[in-house]
């Protein structure tokens, strides 16, 4: 069955799966799942976004405007106790839904900050990316 701690990569490891499950199927409830009780996204040239609601939200809005597929690796992981983190790549494609519009590409990193909850559960509780993409200037 393995050790305390090769059994918190692999569940930290299934975390990210699933998160990338839920973005494939645009599924803002399940990647609402994968939070903490009181989260914290961190997107690139915004505002941070605090709270389970207010993130349920935004992903409710960017599926209801946009049919998004793509892709990303795990390259780091690591667990210390109840806390632990994964940084991972992306390589998105987000096509309108509704009228014209040419689909938007972007590929970055992200770090989620995760922590072992009371029921052993690991959950998000914080999550930061960035694009590679350089900034829109206009």
């Amino acid at each position: 069955m393995g050790s305390r701690r090769e059994r918190d990569v692999a569940a930290i490891r299934t975390l990210a799966e699933d998160w990338h499950v839920g973005w494939v199927k645009g599924d803002a409830d399940a990647l609402l799942a994968l939070y903490s009780d009181d989260p914290v996204l961190l997107p690139q040239s915004q505002p941070a976004i605090r709270g389970r609601e207010t993130i349920l939200g935004m992903y409710r809005e960017v599926f209801e405007e946009y049919a998004v597929v793509g892709g990303g690796e795990v390259l780091d992981l690591g667990v210390d106790g109840d806390l632990g983190y994964f940084w991972s790549t992306y390589v998105l494609e987000a096509t309108p839904k509704k009228g014209s519009g040419e689909p938007t590409e972007d590929s970055g990193n992200s770090l989620f900050i995760v922590r072992r909850q009371q029921d052993g559960a690991w959950k998000i509780t914080h999550l930061m990316s960035n694009s590679d993409r350089p900034a829109a200037v206009g």
